[in-house]
């Protein structure tokens, strides 16, 4: 009778705590951006947000912003990128995502920056399960984001033409120069009118020997509302930027 107590007393305890609650346990995951053709995007070009929900139920499990600095050139740029080959420093822009899991969760990843200029702002998404005791630090998740920043520096009219001038740079805010790392021959930025949904005028912008910069004029239109866009090509590995602004003349 005692026995049969004990075993009935083990047996309840056992049902007893296969009915509680998983406990939940805290992982970290690092996640940084990298520019394509270039490095890390950070503080230089405003951040970006970042977003993590459960692709399942669309639970949020964390937000933040990535911060930091663009990282090591030699690493990035010169150095080869083999298999296993983790080229980012401590300072490397980053944003470290603290969440409460009890089992495997397939998290979705969506990315919003660079945050410094409204226009070229890109969007980005992955999924990725997370799963319990497992941090994702280093090496943390790694997303690539093309593109580039295209930033007004004149749109003006004199003696008749118009006159544009842009700053152009890879997304991470990196440096376009002659026969530099980001060779400004590699690049191909245009300026085109339209006027009514119909492209009236195409002129380029050459490089102008300061960093960044490209310039160039035409002959100003007739008097009108007109819509100018000014797009910016890298063959190197086809990164694209443009920027617009509506005109009256």
């Amino acid at each position: 009778m005692v026995v049969n107590n004990i075993r009935g007393a083990i047996a309840a305890a056992a049902l007893a705590l296969l009915s509680l609650p998983a406990l939940a346990e805290t992982i970290d995951v690092k996640i940084q951006v990298r520019a394509v053709d270039a490095k890390f995007i950070g503080s230089g070009v405003g951040g970006l947000n970042v977003v993590i929900e459960d692709a399942q139920t669309g639970d949020l499990l964390a937000s933040g912003e990535i911060t930091g600095a663009t990282g090591d050139t030699e690493a990035l740029m010169k150095q080869g990128q083999t298999r296993g080959h983790a080229p980012a420093t401590p300072d490397s822009a980053s944003f470290t995502a603290s969440m409460d899991i009890d089992r495997p969760v397939l998290a979705r990843i969506r990315i919003a920056g660079p945050l410094a200029v409204a226009q070229s702002i890109r969007h980005l998404s992955v999924t990725q399960w997370v799963l319990p005791g497992r941090d994702q630090v280093d090496p943390g998740v790694v997303l690539q984001l093309p593109g580039l920043i295209v930033s007004p520096v004149e749109v003006t009219v004199t003696d008749g033409q118009l006159h544009a001038g842009v700053d152009v740079t890879m997304i991470c805010g990196c440096p376009i120069t002659e026969g530099g790392l980001w060779d400004s021959n590699d690049f191909s930025v245009n300026a085109s009118l339209y006027r009514e949904g119909e492209k009236v005028q195409t002129f380029p912008l050459e490089f102008t020997g300061q960093t960044n910069r490209f310039a160039g004029k035409t002959s100003a239109p007739e008097p009108g509302s007109y819509e100018l866009w000014i797009s910016a090509f890298e063959s190197n590995a086809d990164n694209t930027g443009a920027w617009h602004q509506r005109l009256e003349f």
